[in-house]
Order: structure tokens, then C-alpha cells, then sequence
């Protein structure tokens, strides 16, 4: 019993001991976390050798009976500051910049409200097109393959230029059930307000300026050369009618009606054809005819016919009759040279013709420019009192938006008639315009001015 008493005292003296230095050690490793945290917050880059000789000092302490107090302090460090490279002077430490909370929030209920917004308008384009491309289809102009390839890239084209539009509306509607559900009281009780709005600001405006800028200036002439070369080909790989018995077709881009009695061995017998040119009418009719491509160029061999062409209401008609009448329809191989729209930034820089080329530039850089633009107009037009409709705002967003892409679009026109004062201030006075008005709504809102009288009085004050 004695021994084991005196063993027992023995465990407890070492006990203690050990007790006593852990929290030592663990006040240590507290300070030195301590020190390290007021060196980062003083300086925004710290030279990893400074650390380093720091980690060093530290280890020199002798603190092996509890080794996992250094390893805490280095996994401290790693937490709080990053590596990052600077030039020839190797590794430098920098502050992690992290979102916070009420950021993700935010941008969580934009992204989710963008995609809506963004949805929405590719159903409104997509069925807009697809009935105006079946009635192509209908009238025999197009193959029912090509409509699909032709609304893809239609809708592409269109998605790029409302983008802007995109989102700003769904930066509105974000911003209003924030401010609908007082929440934003809350954050102005913090101290927070503007620091986070202009980080929102940033994260949302930047990425969409460079993201449509690339898409408006390189992507969008491709697509239109695109939707242009796939129009021609699909217009002229359609047969015009002969195949198709008993049925009037009417080709608009020729301005002519086909009927076909009947077909009899892949070839069409008993052919009526009208067209209408320069206040002129033909009446053409055939014993037989065929259609097909040749070098991609769809042509039309009438056989054994005549022609009726003539002014109506005069008499004065010319008859001529054939044995073989070839006409050619629609080339798939176009020059597209001769389309501003589909040519480069860089070929539309160094164009002799300044009036037309100048005017393709300006249109192409107003989507990424009024993205900034329609973005400060979002946190305007987002400030919505609490009980009001989050949405009561949106229609003079609409307005808004309307009104400033018809003016740029007024601009862009005058630009390509090349008059005098338009060739010289282009699309940016309706910047510099919208800019202003942005600017006066904010400052009448941030001073609650409402009419004339609370102008009057608040000039008065100053």
C-alpha cells in the first residue's frame, strides 16, 4: 500500500507538470497566432523568407513533448494568407479575398433569376422563329432539315444582343426582394452597405462586360455569316414545286406561283408559272420541265412552252414561244465579302468605306458598353419600398432599355448615310446620355428629391 501510495503522488506530480506546460504551450502557440494575425491585417504582402524565419524561431523553442503545436501554427498561416508569384522576386503572401455570406446570397438568387430570365427569352425566340421558319418551309423555300440548324443559330444571335437586358432584369428582381423583404435594413445597420454593393458591382459587371464584348465582336459576325450561307443553301437545295402535283406554290424571293398537273417518271408534266417584275406579268406555261443543281446553283429546264409578258390593263402583251428555256434560281456560293455585318473588328478598321464600317464598330461595342450602363440602372431601379411589388419596376426598366437601344440603333442608321454631325459624336452621346440620367436618378433618390419644390428647397440649403 505504501508503494503504491508513493506511486500514485508521483503520477500526480507529473501530472501536474505536464498540465502545467500544455497550457504553456498552448498559450504560446495563442500569441504567436496573435502576432502573426496583426502582421497580416497591417500589411497586404508579406515575403515568404519573413515566415520563414519566423517558423524558424519558433522551432528552436523546445516544445517536443506536444509536436502538434507547431504543426497548428504553420496550418494557422496556410488559412490565412496565400501564395502568389511577383515577378523575379519569387513567392509572396497575400490576403484571401473571400465572399461572404450575404454575397453568395446575392449572387446565388441573381444567378438563379438570370437563368430564368435567359430562359424565357430563348422560349419567346425560339417560337417566334420556328413559326416563321415553318411557313418557309410551307411555301417551299426551305427543307424541314435546315429549320433546326437555322433556329439555333438565329437564336444565338439574338441571345447576345439582349444579354444586357438579361441582366439587368433579373439584377432588378434580385435586388427588390431584398429590399422588399427589409432585409437591406439590416445590412445598412452594419456598416456594410456600400462595401458590398460595389463588390456586387464589380463581380456582376466586369465578367459580363468581357464575356459579351468577346461574343458581340468575334462571335456575332461568324453566326451571321452563318445563318446567311445556311438561308442561301437551304433555299436552294429546296425544290421549287415541280415535284409537288396538284398544288400552287408561291416562291417570294422570285415572285412566282408554280402549278404542276401531274408528275410521270421523276418529270412534270403540264407546267403553269406566273411571275411579277417591274410592274410587269409573265404567264409562262410548259409541256414538261425538270429542276436541279448543278455547281451549287439550282436551275430550272422548262421544255416545249411559251411565254406571255405584259403590262395589265393595256394589251400591249409579247408572246414568245420556246423549245427549251433554262432559268437559274438561287446561288449557294454568294459573296459575302459585301456584308459589313459579317466581317472582322480588324477588317472593319482598315475598310475603305468609313460611313458603313464605322457604323458596324459602334453597333457591335453598344451591347458590351450598355451592360455597365443597364447594370447601375438595376441597383436604381431594385430599390423598391417594402410593401411594394417587387416587379413595379420593371416596366421602366422596359421602357428604358427600349428607349436607349432605338436611339443607339438611330445613331448607327445616320452613321451609314454618313451625316456630318452623327459621323463625328457616333452612338456615344446615348451613352454619355443614359450615364446622365443613371446619375439623376440616383441623386434624387439618395436625396429623396420627388419634384421641383424639393430640388428648389435642397439648392436652397446648400
Amino acid at each position: 500500500m505504501k508503494n503504491n501510495s508513493k506511486y500514485t503522488k508521483n503520477k500526480e506530480k507529473w501530472s501536474d507538470i505536464y498540465f502545467f506546460y500544455k497550457i504553456k504551450l498552448y498559450q504560446l502557440n495563442k500569441r504567436i497566432i496573435s502576432i502573426i494575425s496583426k502582421i497580416i491585417h497591417k500589411v497586404s504582402e508579406i515575403n515568404i523568407s519573413s515566415i520563414l524565419k519566423i517558423i524558424r524561431k519558433i522551432s528552436k523553442i523546445n516544445i517536443s513533448i506536444i509536436p502538434k503545436e507547431l504543426h497548428q501554427v504553420a496550418k494557422t498561416i496556410k488559412l490565412l494568407i496565400f501564395k502568389n508569384k511577383k515577378g523575379s522576386k519569387g513567392l509572396t503572401l497575400k490576403i484571401v479575398a473571400k465572399l461572404t455570406i450575404i454575397d453568395k446570397y446575392i449572387l446565388k438568387d441573381f444567378l438563379l433569376t438570370l437563368c430564368s430570365v435567359v430562359l424565357v427569352l430563348i422560349l419567346v425566340i425560339v417560337g417566334r422563329l420556328f413559326v416563321k421558319l415553318l411557313e418557309l418551309v410551307i411555301d417551299g423555300r426551305f427543307e424541314i432539315e435546315m429549320v433546326f440548324s437555322l433556329l439555333f443559330l438565329s437564336t444565338s444571335k439574338s441571345i447576345i444582343l439582349l444579354l444586357p437586358f438579361a441582366l439587368m432584369i433579373s439584377l432588378i428582381i434580385s435586388l427588390s426582394k431584398f429590399y422588399r423583404d427589409s432585409e437591406i435594413y439590416a445590412l445598412k445597420a452594419s456598416g456594410n452597405y456600400k462595401k458590398i454593393f460595389t463588390k456586387l458591382f464589380y463581380i456582376i459587371s466586369i465578367p459580363s462586360f468581357l464575356i459579351i464584348f468577346f461574343l458581340n465582336v468575334f462571335a456575332s459576325p461568324h453566326l451571321i455569316e452563318e445563318i446567311q450561307r445556311t438561308k442561301i443553301e437551304a433555299a436552294a437545295t429546296s425544290e421549287i414545286g415541280l415535284n409537288n402535283p396538284g398544288k400552287f406554290i408561291q416562291m417570294k424571293n422570285k415572285n412566282w406561283i408554280i402549278f404542276v398537273e401531274r408528275v410521270e417518271n421523276d418529270i412534270s408534266k403540264k407546267i403553269f408559272i406566273k411571275s411579277s417584275e417591274n410592274n410587269k406579268i409573265s404567264i409562262e406555261t410548259a409541256q414538261e420541265g425538270e429542276e436541279f443543281l448543278d455547281e451549287g446553283i439550282r436551275r430550272l429546264v422548262l421544255k416545249n412552252g411559251q411565254r406571255y409578258t405584259g403590262t395589265p390593263g393595256t394589251g400591249n402583251f409579247q408572246v414568245m414561244k420556246y423549245n427549251i428555256h433554262e432559268v437559274k434560281l438561287v446561288n449557294t456560293s454568294p459573296d459575302f465579302s459585301k456584308n459589313y455585318r459579317m466581317k472582322s473588328i480588324f477588317d472593319l478598321a482598315v475598310d475603305s468605306n468609313r460611313a458603313l464600317s464605322n457604323a458596324e464598330i459602334q453597333w457591335r461595342l453598344f451591347a458590351p458598353i450598355s451592360v455597365i450602363i443597364l447594370i447601375l440602372f438595376a441597383f436604381i431601379f431594385g430599390d423598391v419600398a417594402p410593401r411594394q411589388n417587387k416587379y413595379s419596376n420593371l416596366f421602366l426598366a422596359i421602357i428604358v432599355y427600349f428607349a436607349y437601344s432605338n436611339l443607339v440603333i438611330f445613331s448607327v442608321n445616320l452613321i451609314q448615310q454618313d451625316s456630318l454631325l452623327f459621323s463625328f459624336v457616333g452612338t456615344w452621346w446615348v451613352h454619355i446620355f443614359a450615364a446622365i440620367i443613371c446619375y439623376s436618378l440616383y441623386f434624387f433618390k439618395k436625396f429623396n428629391i420627388k419634384n421641383y419644390s424639393d430640388l428648389k428647397v435642397f439648392l436652397e440649403n446648400k
